[in-house]
């Protein structure tokens, strides 16, 4: 009888690929069995009814937090629902990152001037976070601030935290491992880390949220 490598060895390599592949997500699944990140926000979708996970893979002024609070009212007004029957889940990722980092961030790494995001109170580059709370006398109720007591799920790429951190330790020639660490041990109140936003994206799905685009 063939050998395994032997028979993968026949394949064209788009299959050998395809076979190998499927080889490493079920060593991945036992893995995650004992790792070490948090994946408790997945059981918390299971006591909603009504699930959505944002991508919020750009900036773009917050525009997941401006989805994710029309989710919650728009299923109250129509179906009359709780906020805890509905549970959004914001992915930062990408681009869209530095909004889940907390305000001493924003300020050491100059993260408003990198993003040119600008604080209406200031009307200078942002040297705060002004996406989790809300200027004084402002608009909160799109804020992350207000989200997380309505039961938002936040969770932050770590692969795009890492690029983040590189590029800033780059801008201010520090150490790049410390501006990683320092970066993943300040995102804002509630936010968890996940291995990557391709995997939560994908893990958010699977315990049945709907998708949605986060800009």
């Amino acid at each position: 009888m063939p050998t395994r490598r032997h028979f993968i060895s026949q394949l064209g390599a788009g299959a050998a690929a395809s076979l190998l592949d499927t080889d490493e997500l079920r060593a991945g699944t036992v893995a995650a069995k004992t790792s070490a990140w948090d994946t408790s926000w997945i059981d918390k979708l299971k006591s909603a009814e009504f699930r959505v996970v944002f991508n919020a893979n750009e900036i773009s002024d917050g525009a997941a937090m401006n989805y994710a609070s029309a989710f919650l009212n728009d299923f109250r007004e129509v179906h009359g629902t709780t906020d805890a029957q509905t549970r959004p889940v914001i992915i930062f990722r990408r681009l869209g990152t530095p909004m889940a980092f907390n305000d001493a961030m924003w300020e050491k790494y100059a993260i408003g001037e990198d993003t040119k995001i600008m604080d209406s109170a200031t009307k200078a580059p942002a040297k705060r976070n002004v996406f989790w709370k809300a200027r004084p006398g402002g608009d909160a109720s799109d804020t992350i601030e207000t989200l997380n007591g309505r039961g938002l799920i936040s969770l932050v790429c770590n692969v795009a935290t890492n690029n983040h951190g590189r590029a800033y330790a780059s801008r201010f020639k520090l150490d790049v491992a410390a501006v990683q660490k320092d970066l993943k041990e300040n995102l804002v109140p509630g936010a968890i880390l996940v291995p990557s936003g391709i995997y939560a994206l994908i893990r958010a799905q699977n315990a049945g949220c709907a998708w949605m685009p986060g800009t």
